[in-house]
């Protein structure tokens, strides 16, 4: 620790580790004068908002304040400087971590990313009914449509962080104050926007809990994102050409498909450190106007799929990697609506599409099936009825009976069930499945093309099944869940307050 006199207001100034702290000498306030060389905290912001952030002691003796609020001292001041009294503990840290939509981090190249998974535990108390109060709420950020991040941003605390990827808006959720901060562009640049739809929209987080470098699909190009929680701000570098996909971490590198000055779709790598785009070698694909859902990878493959086939990245000859653009076969129509694709017991990835090769039209029946992924002429495996799936748990849409791909084939959907079990993430770490369930007896593909109300009942799946929250929805099955400070939340558009439930260790 040093301390040095500035020559203008003769204020001392404090050097902690990786922080800098002032001190009036005539009242003995301190306040954080940088943190890691990002600056000091904007002056209309709240202390005990700021101080988890930089691990900060509070005191609210009077003596400490000096007329303010509360005062604030550096992490490793044990006792005040004023009085010599024992100082509060930093307050604990939340380290926990989210990465949009479904909390899976990308990290690990030994298991499938993309699906419906999360490594969060996901486990709610046994007595909670629908008539349970939440045990909090958030204020919703502004009108819009968000997926949200969770992470620390090289802080001490993790935060709850908003992303409006349709107009460009990043917001920060001050937990003191409760309200939601509008981070602003610390450059000229402003965050682009982005057309890509709800379910074609993913960020690549390198690093989740620190979070330095967030890749944002825009239609500039791939925005390089860096946020500064203690000013309020975010850097914004952006990289290639309007992006056609969300971009995906495979094998240390980020990958994502940008439409080329030819008018084609490429596939471009960087190194996550680095801001150098290397296209992945292939011809100039005719597909840069197809809808591309978030990418799906394994350790051997990265798939984007659309209606117009699946876009995939496999590796070349020697250490080169190849895209290549796989049409359906002939009579097979994906299903996207129908939640994740499946993962097998022998770790291949298989997507449910309707199969329309018998002749017959959709007003005569339908046939449902299970292609695999990745492959010039794959496997196609028949189901009697759709599935609604995260990737590991599948649901029959009789609303009653949970299966995996491909068993009890025999089973007939039960269109009198007036009801339909839609899961919407499922936890690996306690194997645990959120689910809606909502009253509807509509066809499945009726259903989902609807934005009527419904009543959906929201369940959470496992050893104990619990029933903790009824709400009535356009669209239930659009609903985000995510986990932040111990709780998980559920966001919908139309509802103005985030509820959350504690979620039990």
């Amino acid at each position: 620790m040093s301390i040095w006199l500035t020559s203008a207001f003769q204020s001392e100034h404090w050097a902690v580790g990786d922080q800098t702290w002032s001190r009036n000498p005539a009242t003995g306030v301190f306040e954080l004068a940088d943190y890691k060389g990002w600056g000091a905290p904007p002056p209309a912001c709240d202390p005990l908002d700021l101080a988890p952030l930089v691990g900060a002691r509070v005191s609210a003796d009077a003596a400490d304040r000096a007329g303010q609020s509360v005062a604030l001292f550096p992490g490793p001041f044990k006792f005040s400087p004023v009085t010599g009294k024992a100082l509060p503990a930093p307050s604990t840290a939340h380290r926990g971590t989210w990465a949009p939509p479904f909390g899976d981090d990308g990290c690990a190249d030994d298991s499938p990313h993309g699906l419906r998974l999360t490594a969060a535990p996901l486990g709610l108390r046994s007595t909670l009914t629908v008539e349970s109060l939440p045990d909090r709420q958030l204020a919703a950020p502004p009108a819009g449509h968000y997926q949200f991040l969770v992470s620390a941003c090289q802080t001490c605390d993790a935060r709850l962080l908003a992303l409006e990827f349709a107009r460009g808006r990043i917001y920060h959720w001050l937990p003191h104050s409760e309200r939601w901060l509008e981070l602003r562009p610390a450059g000229a640049r402003a965050l682009g926007r982005s057309t890509l739809g709800e379910q074609a929209w993913g960020v690549a987080v390198h690093d989740p809990q620190g979070a330095s470098r967030i890749f944002m699909p825009t239609d500039d190009g791939l925005a390089i994102v860096s946020i500064n929680l203690i000013a309020g701000t975010f850097e914004s570098h952006v990289v290639g050409t309007r992006c056609l996909g969300a971009p995906v971490l495979w094998q240390g590198k980020v990958y994502v498909p940008m439409l080329q000055e030819d008018g084609k779709l490429g596939i471009h790598g960087l190194d996550p450190a680095g801001t150098s785009l290397r296209r992945v070698e292939g011809p100039g694909l005719d597909a840069a106007s197809a809808a591309w859902v978030r990418p799906l990878a394994d350790r051997r493959q990265i798939v984007w799929m659309s209606a117009a086939g699946q876009l995939v990245v496999k590796p070349g000859a020697g250490d080169t990697l190849e895209a290549s653009l796989l049409p359906w076969p002939p009579g097979v129509v994906p299903s996207f609506e129908l939640g994740s694709p499946y993962l097998s017991r022998s770790g291949h990835l298989w997507q449910q599409c309707m199969l329309q090769d018998d002749g017959k039209g959709r007003e005569e029946g339908q046939r449902f099936g299970f292609v695999q992924l990745g492959l010039q002429e794959p496997e196609i495996r028949p189901a009697s009825s759709p599935r609604l799936s995260t990737g590991a748990a599948s649901f029959q849409l009789d609303a009653r009976l949970r299966i995996a791909p491909w068993f009890d084939a025999d089973v007939s959907m039960d269109s009198n069930a007036g009801e339909v079990i839609i899961p919407l993430l499922e936890s690996t770490a306690t194997s645990t499945v959120l689910c809606a369930r909502v009253a509807s007896t509509m066809p499945a593909d009726s259903l989902f093309a609807s934005n009527e109300a419904h009543t959906a009942t929201f369940e959470l799946h496992g050893e104990n099944d619990v029933q903790f929250w009824v709400a009535r929805l356009p669209r239930p099955w659009a609903t985000q869940p995510f986990v932040y400070a111990g709780h998980l939340y559920l966001y919908h558009p139309d509802k103005r307050r985030l509820p959350g439930w504690r979620i039990d260790p």
